[in-house]
């Protein structure tokens, strides 16, 4: 974890015209998970991107890839500097790597989320054990709300996913496995609460087609995270942009879009409970 202290004093420090243009020069690489859609992903990220980019000086790019393992691939190997990534995936990078968080998104006034266990909404099922030899969508083997949760309920229950299910399948996004769920193709599914209460609000046939039948502890939020190789001048060039989007009124016309309130520097005990759920040896 970036150490908070020495982020606040650098954040005191305003950034010369001079580093900003020694920063054009630069090219760095800003990775997207698929939490939601490529499509959606692609064109709501879009305009973030660009933004940052704007604000920094620096030549960014944006990348998508299926799996969070492949994201954590570019982090690893420095063939991307930022990503904006879900908490398990971040949790696994910090423990194999040394991926760092930079800053998280606080939501609805809040720096956490859960996983919600959904089904049909025409299915009488009311309960997670109730979906024993069902056909279950998990999202991404990285996934904290999407996978690991589940799997946890079901270690507390002396099984595992190939046992307790007729059939298993990943759908590698959130928004495809409500879809899933709703249009008939899995009888339940483990789904990231920040992107079914986003779907939701925007009125998504989806979500009236689904029922919440369980809600997670709260686990922190998805980070936006710096690999161990991001230099130091260009973490705190995206971080203060990042800090001061609120302020801005681009920056802030940019945040409703992306229904988040502002970017904040983490307490680091808001990962404590996933940390937790992680670090539990999970039966497969």
């Amino acid at each position: 974890m970036i150490n908070l202290r020495n982020f606040l004093l650098s954040l005191l420090v305003l950034f010369t015209a001079a580093g900003v243009s020694a920063a054009q020069e630069k090219e760095i690489v800003f990775a997207i998970s698929p939490m939601a859609s490529p499509v959606s992903t692609l064109s709501i990220y879009g305009d973030f991107i660009e933004y940052l980019s704007k604000k920094t000086g620096i030549k960014i790019l944006l990348k998508q890839r299926r799996k969070y393992s492949e994201i954590n691939d570019l982090l690893k190997t420095g063939r991307a500097q930022f990503a904006y990534t879900c908490t398990g995936a971040y949790l696994d990078g910090r423990k194999e790597f040394g991926l760092e968080v930079l800053a998280v998104p606080v939501i609805d006034g809040k720096t956490t989320y859960n996983s919600y266990i959904i089904v049909n909404k025409k299915s009488d099922i009311a309960d997670f054990r109730r979906l024993k030899g069902k056909v279950f969508a998990f999202t991404d083997p990285l996934s904290l709300t999407g996978r690991l949760y589940p799997v946890y309920l079901l270690n507390t229950m002396n099984t595992v996913p190939g046992d307790f299910f007729r059939k298993t399948f990943y759908t590698s996004s959130h928004e495809k496995s409500i879809e899933s769920v709703a249009y008939g193709f899995a009888d339940g599914a483990a789904v990231d609460s920040l992107i079914y209460n986003n779907m939701k609000r925007a009125e998504s046939s989806a979500t009236d087609l689904v029922k919440v039948i369980r809600a997670s502890p709260p686990y922190g939020i998805p980070p936006i995270v710096a690999s161990p190789v991001a230099q130091k001048s260009d973490k705190l060039l995206i971080l203060s942009a990042l800090i001061k989007m609120a302020v801005d009124p681009e920056g802030r016309d940019i945040l409703m879009q992306l229904q988040i309130e502002r970017f904040i520097i983490p307490d680091p005990a808001i990962y404590h409970n996933a940390v937790k759920l992680t670090n539990i040896k999970l039966q497969r």
